[in-house]
């Protein structure tokens, strides 16, 4: 053989070699891309999935606040039982914002300030407008919208407390009051 034939056949062989790798690299890429859509699609899946459970929630009490009497301690106590599962869904949702929204709202529903000059309906219908708001923003998540603004009644509800910051996911507290 001559050499015009062996540099053609290393020529065929690297070129052989450099495609198979090619080949093989771009299937592991492809192969990482799907496995981290897949980790995407089932996060976002588990997020809805708290979203609308969150939602339930807030349905509930919001039907609750429409039921209860002024000395309703079973409703009382279902309401904290359901901020609580509420917290715990709102961990799932990757929006901070929304997350801290919805704190709020869940937050100030059961609070009683010492100071505090409402009387038990307007703490009943403080309590629906919270809801409400939390619901219009769960919504909007869920259809992929931008959250609504704060309506005036839960501004008028926030300004209520002294500190314009309720605190943050790490500072959650629950005040239950004395029954």
């Amino acid at each position: 053989m001559d050499s015009s034939a062996w540099v053609g056949a290393l020529f065929g062989l690297t070129g052989t070699m450099i495609g198979g790798t090619l080949s093989i690299w771009s299937a592991v890429i492809a192969q990482r891309r799907q496995a981290a859509q897949a980790r995407d699609d089932q996060r976002q899946t588990r997020a809805a999935t708290a979203t609308e459970a969150a939602l339930t929630k807030l349905l509930e009490i919001e039907r609750d606040a429409r039921r209860a009497g002024p000395h309703d301690n079973a409703r009382s106590h279902l309401l904290h039982e359901r901020i609580l599962s509420i917290q715990v869904l709102m961990q799932r949702v990757p929006d901070a914002g929304l997350r801290d929204r919805v704190r709020e709202n869940y937050l100030l529903m059961p609070l009683y300030l010492p100071d505090d000059t409402r009387t038990w309906e307007q703490r009943r219908v403080d309590r629906i407008h919270l809801c409400r708001d939390a619901i219009a923003c769960l919504g909007a998540y869920l259809r992929g919208e931008a959250m609504p603004p704060r309506t005036n009644p839960v501004g008028e509800i926030r300004a209520l407390w002294h500190s314009s910051d309720i605190g943050s996911e790490t500072d959650m507290f629950f005040y239950e009051p004395e029954t």
